[in-house]
């Protein structure tokens, strides 16, 4: 009996890497924009698959990011999201590389860092460039009114965030022409 126990046991181990690769492939097929899948349930997938591999977690919001030519602001910070969620400790790396990358330093600690390599890739693929900053913005806010919660951001990491001020467009202004005749 113990034999027959150890065996299946042993069939488990190595069945686990196998299940992984078919979960990476299913998330990446509901990514797809013909996929029909809604939001949630994606974001539900990617929460699961994070869970179980969060040493991966950069390559499989890569991998995800990758399925469409672009994606929204909502879409985004929803995947996004969902990762950190699934990984609490690297939401405390991603606002710490945020602050990073945001004053333009050099940090190897922070570089080297899984939550850096999700904040590059978020700045980097050209399905999510567009929308990048603001996604940042929407985590780092969420991770400030979340501190209450002791979601694992610290104080520093917080307020060493500055975001980039948006650049508001100028309009000239034609002025008003003098009136014509007395009588106006």
């Amino acid at each position: 009996m113990k034999k027959l126990l150890s065996l299946i046991l042993l069939a488990g181990v190595f069945a686990v890497p196998t299940y992984a690769a078919a979960d990476l492939a299913k998330v990446t097929a509901l990514a797809q924009s013909d996929s029909g899948a809604s939001l949630d349930v994606l974001s539900l997938s990617v929460y699961e698959l994070v869970k179980s591999q969060p040493e991966k977690a950069a390559e499989i919001f890569q991998s995800v990011m990758s399925q469409r030519k672009s994606w929204s602001v909502t879409e985004t910070y929803a995947v996004l999201r969902s990762v950190l969620l699934a990984s609490p400790a690297l939401e405390s790396s991603f606002v710490q590389s945020a602050a990073t990358y945001e004053k333009g330093g050099y940090n190897a600690s922070v570089v080297n860092a899984q939550g850096y390599q999700l904040l590059s890739s978020l700045y980097t693929m050209p399905q999510t460039q567009s929308v990048a900053s603001a996604v940042v913005q929407g985590v780092v806010g969420s991770a400030m009114v979340g501190r209450t919660a002791g979601n694992g951001v610290s104080a520093e990491a917080l307020n060493a965030y500055v975001p980039v001020a948006p650049v508001a467009p100028e309009y000239t202004v034609t002025p008003t022409p003098p009136p014509t005749s007395a009588n106006n």
